[in-house]
């Protein structure tokens, strides 16, 4: 078969956590969680098969925190009251305890295991006054058992875990621990390894996962959502962007092979503004969603997303943008989980085929060798949906892939390098802002609550613009970096009434947080509006702090695993 009638493939795992950390610790517990969980489970599974080839997007901020963890320089509640044999828990390191021992998906990292099962029932029936300290052992051990991969969980140690499954002793409790400080240590180096291998590509978002359109101006809403009420005055920041994308840059580098850099833009959040700045600070390769490319060219047709686009604007700077495939990209994220692994994998082969015949009726067989299939999603949060936390879907998917003589898996930087230089590179002079969430910046500037977060961001970043030059460097630096923070997407996700979950009035208070530490540093008072909760009672009500997801009730439980 000729290399033109190979259908290329660009599938692109996105790790990100916000910073959760609040001097020494970390208000929550996700980024060591996801870590032990997936950031190092995908790349464990990428080395089985080194036909493959994957691009990893790696938030600056998450890799931060695992700095952190390795380091011992912060901890989080989770770990510390997992982690007691050597004293006896309190009644209120009890309640504590419970708050955090039954987090996560209930069917796929409960449910399978008889103990974990079985002490969560009692718990669900108001039983656990009843236990002894080896209830409350078992629960310490499975509450971290339950965050590791499936290749972790086949290791001799864990597996001897597992299998032993309750009685456990506070040394199986450090046998645990220590593991988790081991695959802590291995996660980037093993990413690294992929990486040099030719294996995989590593990219960057901006620092601090701010949606980039929005720092460049507010503004930029009247044209993505012309309905939605604007800022007045706006936040426009354009030198923040720029700060954003060269911190990243200089903390991914010394990581990476001379390959085109590539940078995915929080929740695919692109603009002109966004993509001019991306240009200008070396960045070669962007994507977003393709529904932005369907408002920009005013054409549904449907296969305009299989081919990069550069994006060119007057003054000569350009760069590479792809449009991911929203259905296929959406069919692993929330789809697959529910579905037998054989037939998930059936389905998505069969859409690849589809649209391989597809783009060579339309425009023949050699339009294969500049076309390329986009696939990207978050590279954590699904898989605690899938059985064994998606181990057997990964293996059957990449076996697909690497062995299909129609379909050949490609980094993004490989296609982004030969689409600067081809005359057939579709250009494009603008794009209509958004993000690949409905096209829009609705849930990140959309409710009154996210407003009202941007009129405190934008009130203190004005305070230190006024400020900044009568600051001792140190100062300067601390203050500007609590906004950077500040500026993240994750925190306005979560104000308004757009999504529900127990733990979202500890990202109001992190936000606040950042912003007031910023006026320290400046040496101003600290606004009293920084004390009030930005979220109100009823978009807040209802919380249980420290529970993941609701949790499946027991009598639904699958009795095998």
């Amino acid at each position: 078969m000729s290399t033109a009638a190979v259908l290329r493939v660009a599938i692109l795992w996105h790790f990100h956590q916000p910073d959760y950390r609040r001097g020494e610790r970390a208000i929550l517990p996700w980024a060591r969680l996801h870590a032990t969980k997936d950031y190092i489970e995908l790349p464990a599974l990428h080395r089985e098969f080194p036909r493959l080839r994957l691009t990893y997007n790696l938030s600056p901020i998450l890799l931060e925190q695992i700095e952190c963890y390795r380091h011992g320089s912060i901890g989080d509640e989770h770990a510390k009251l997992s982690n007691w044999p050597q004293r006896r828990l309190s009644p209120v390191e009890r309640r504590q305890l419970l708050e955090w021992a039954f987090v996560g998906n209930a069917e796929r990292m409960i449910a399978p295991f008889e103990r974990y099962r079985e002490l969560y029932e009692q718990y669900q029936a108001g039983n656990v006054h009843t236990w002894s300290d080896t209830e409350w052992l078992d629960v310490s051990v499975w509450m971290r058992l339950a965050w590791l991969g499936e290749t972790v969980r086949q290791t001799e140690a864990i597996d001897r875990l597992v299998r032993k499954g309750k009685h456990f002793s506070g040394d199986d409790l450090a046998v645990l621990c220590s593991t988790e400080a081991e695959l802590l240590e291995v996660m980037l180096p093993r990413l690294r390894g992929l990486e040099r291998c030719g294996l995989a590509e590593l990219a960057v978002s901006p620092y601090h996962h701010p949606i980039l359109p929005l720092l460049c101006s507010t503004d930029v809403v009247a044209e993505s959502d012309p309905g939605m009420e604007k800022l007045s005055p706006s936040f426009a920041w354009r030198e923040d962007a720029i700060a954003q994308v060269e911190r990243a840059i200089a903390q991914i580098e010394p990581y990476r092979t001379p390959t085109p850099l590539g940078m995915w833009l929080a929740e695919g959040g692109i603009s002109d503004d966004a993509l001019s700045v991306l240009a200008e600070c070396g960045v070669q390769w962007t994507a977003s969603d393709r529904t932005i490319l369907v408002r920009t060219l005013g054409s549904d047709a449907p296969t305009l997303h299989y081919r990069p686009y550069r994006w060119k604007e007057a003054g000569g700077k350009q760069i590479i943008v792809f449009f991911r495939d929203h259905a296929l990209s959406d069919a692993i994220g929330f789809v697959y989980s529910s579905w037998d692994e054989r037939q998930a994998v059936r389905d998505f082969l069969e859409r690849l085929r589809s649209i391989r015949a597809v783009l060579i009726a339309e425009h023949g067989e050699a339009f294969l060798e500049t076309a390329v299939v986009p696939i990207i999603l978050d590279g954590e949060n699904c898989w605690e949906y899938y059985r064994h936390n998606g181990a057997p879907f990964l293996r059957a998917l990449y076996d697909a892939l690497t062995t299909d003589e129609q379909i050949q898996t490609v980094t993004f930087g490989q296609v982004a390098a030969q689409a600067a230089t081809s005359p057939a590179t579709p250009v494009l002079r603008h794009v209509v802002p958004g993000s690949w969430i409905e096209g829009s910046f609705r849930i990140w500037i959309g409710h009154r609550e996210d407003r009202r977060a941007w009129e405190l961001l934008r009130d203190a970043r004005v305070c230190f613009a006024e400020r900044e030059s009568f600051l001792s460097e140190d100062a300067r630096e601390t203050a500007y970096r609590h906004l950077l923070t500040a500026e993240g997407s994750d925190w306005f996700w979560w104000f308004g009434d757009d999504h529900r979950a127990a733990y979202r009035s500890a990202f109001d208070g992190l936000f606040r947080f950042h912003l007031a530490e910023a006026y320290r540093a400046m040496g101003v008072p600290v606004p009293a509006e920084l004390t009030v909760p930005i979220m109100t009672r009823d978009s807040t009500s209802g919380e249980h702090f420290g529970a993941m997801h609701p949790a499946t009730p027991p009598s639904e439980f699958p009795r095998d695993g």
